[in-house]
């Protein structure tokens, strides 16, 4: 039976990069309580990144009491608990239900010289039909090749190899599980079939007998137990259900589910994602295809790795964060007719994913003349984020169809100005996402599914996903863009070919 009461909530727990966090979320679909408590990323050696399951767990009960507190909501008022977090990772779990190592996380890049080695053993054409994906540093497929080769004890010991997310699930309930969305992103698994793959399993050395059971996003996998209740400040016995990767998280928080609707996200770094009823896989496999927390949908991803970290950048270079306000820039550039009278600006400060697979490429400033200001800089910088979110929307025009209306959400979609400049570069309407944490959120909606807090997908979206703003391309500016994006494009060989991009 739905529940109704105003009063009755749910939790979404996100287990990120950075930090955990939780959202406290009535049935009216109101945020009512937010709580975060950030943790470290541990670096034992260059190129190795990892972090303690143990701090992850810690951090979601100080983050759970602040949400409740923040919501002011009593423990018998939860009916349910929806966990998301950062997907790719590989937990090592071993008989007694603990870790047998630190996690190794998806900015890891100890497996890179094993993936071409482990793409050698499976035929493309199965690579494309199962995985759907390349196989990159940082996939749980990819760390387990690494754990085959170096410490294959590890893997001998396991009784189960789980993402961030399912070992909060399993602190939880004290259930081994995991499901379709971030199955789907550890390249151990068949995007088409959402099962796990012998064939995949095999070239990465992994025991089939290690991966977990699969429920759907919304299944219950058990109910809390007394003793993390105890530490929560919960009661015993509430719905956990099984949760759903971030991306996926992010799409259910900012409703999109339906098949052709397609978001753009400008965090950090940015996505650029199309919901589809089939896999849509780019031949070449610059694209991430992975599964949907909603069944019987996938979606496929163009990713870049600088969007607002190449901003911020920008004003740290200018003073720093204390002397140069985000705003201030933007006022600035505003100023500045588009195009920044011939200055581009290549965003690759971190190397690049869609569409260059590159991570050794690098950024530049190209066109400089004495007429060019600090907020030609400023304007370049937007727009060079924006002429790479342009190449994964060609990308995903080659993959199938785009649609011509995504939805945007982020620090970085904040500003009317990058909106705006986005639009007319890419060519398409943009609508605000309002509202914080859509990942959390997401997670929050799958237990409110799972305990039937709210009766359909479709009546959870409604309740609490709230649109904004809309911003048009501007008919003048697109033209200067489409002849600056030309310019953009054939930079990135050029200066390959020089050696600063490898």
């Amino acid at each position: 039976m739905r529940l109704t009461d105003r009063t009755d909530v749910v939790l979404g727990i996100d287990v990120g990069t950075q930090s955990a966090k939780c959202v406290v979320l009535d049935a009216a679909g109101e945020l009512r309580g937010i709580g975060q408590e950030a943790y470290e990323l541990l670096t034992p050696r260059p190129q190795w990144v990892e972090q303690d399951p143990h701090a992850w767990w810690a951090a979601v009960v100080s983050a759970v009491r602040q949400a409740m507190r923040e919501a002011e909501m009593t423990a018998g008022r939860v009916r349910g608990i929806g966990v998301t977090g950062q997907m790719h990772g590989a937990v090592l779990i071993g008989a007694d239900l603990e870790p047998l190592r630190p996690a190794i996380i998806w900015m890891d890049r100890r497996s890179a010289n094993l993936c071409e080695v482990v793409l050698k053993r499976v035929p493309p054409d199965v690579v494309i039909e199962q995985a759907g994906n390349r196989l990159s540093p940082g996939f749980a497929g990819a760390t387990a090749a690494w754990l085959r080769e170096v410490e294959p004890e590890t893997l001998d010991r396991a009784r189960a190899i789980i993402q961030p997310k399912d070992y909060i699930v399993l602190r939880l309930t004290g259930e081994i599980s995991s499901e379709p969305s971030d199955a789907s992103a550890t390249w151990l698994y068949d995007i088409r079939q959402r099962t796990w793959s012998e064939t995949l399993a095999a070239a990465c050395g992994v025991p089939m007998n290690i991966l977990p059971p699969l429920l759907a996003s919304t299944s219950i996998v058990g109910e809390l137990r007394p003793t993390p209740a105890f530490d929560l400040g919960l009661r015993p016995d509430i719905p956990v259900v099984a949760g759903a990767g971030d991306q996926a998280a992010l799409l259910l928080g900012t409703g999109v589910v339906e098949p052709g609707r397609g978001s753009i996200t400008v965090g950090t770094g940015g996505q650029m994602t199309v919901v589809s009823t089939r896999p849509l896989i780019d031949p070449r496999l610059r694209l991430n295809t992975f599964c949907h927390a909603v069944p019987g949908r996938w979606y496929t991803m163009g990713a870049i790795l600088n969007a607002g970290i190449a901003l911020r950048w920008w004003r740290d270079v200018l003073g720093g964060r204390n002397i140069t306000s985000y705003q201030a820039l933007l006022n600035d550039a505003a100023q500045v007719p588009a195009g920044a009278e011939g200055l581009i600006f290549l965003p690759y400060l971190e190397g690049e994913r869609t569409p260059h697979m590159n991570p050794n490429a690098t950024g530049a400033f190209v066109g400089l003349t004495i007429r060019h200001t600090q907020a030609h800089m400023t304007r370049a910088v937007l727009e060079g984020v924006a002429f790479a979110f342009r190449d994964c929307l060609l990308t995903l025009r080659e993959a199938g169809p785009v649609p011509d209306h995504f939805l945007v959400g982020g620090g970085g979609a904040q500003g009317s100005l990058w909106r705006q400049i986005l639009a007319s570069v890419l060519g398409v309407s943009l609508q605000q996402v309002e509202g914080a944490e859509h990942t959390a959120t997401g997670a929050a909606m799958l237990a409110g599914l799972g305990a039937r807090v709210f009766y359909d997908l479709a009546q959870a979206v409604a309740a609490v996903v709230h649109y904004g703003a809309v911003e048009v391309p501007n008919p003048a500016d697109q033209a200067v863009y489409a002849e600056q994006h030309a310019r953009y494009q054939a930079l990135y060989p050029a200066l390959n070919e020089t050696g600063s991009g490898e």
